[in-house]
């Protein structure tokens, strides 16, 4: 997790667990309703400490992007981004990403 320095505790924290989460998790184990609901959980965290979760599934593989909100616009600059070592056993289009409007952060 190099070139976090830069950020807060909070924000450290949360990228902390997700990453060690995605290492000590084999994604595979998910289904497209389990993984939905673990990825909102984990956005639920990063948004209480001003930062967004994104991901792709792409080929299988699940790519996370982390962003830095700034002043409830949705957009801010990616801090980091890694993807995930397993593959997912589900297609592409079984989970549908949703975005929430963003509201006083």
């Amino acid at each position: 997790m190099q070139g976090l320095h830069s950020i807060s505790k909070g924000e450290r924290e949360v990228i902390r667990q997700l990453v060690h989460s995605v290492l000590t998790r084999d994604m595979a184990t998910f289904t497209p309703e389990r993984f939905r609901d673990w990825i909102k959980a984990m956005d639920t965290s990063f948004r209480k400490v001003g930062l967004t979760l994104t991901f792709k599934i792409n080929d299988r593989t699940v790519q996370f992007a982390i962003k830095q909100l700034r002043g409830g616009s949705g957009g801010g600059r990616v801090i980091y981004q890694f993807a995930s070592s397993t593959h997912v056993k589900f297609d592409d289009n079984e989970v549908i990403p949703v975005t929430a409007g963003i509201s006083g952060v």
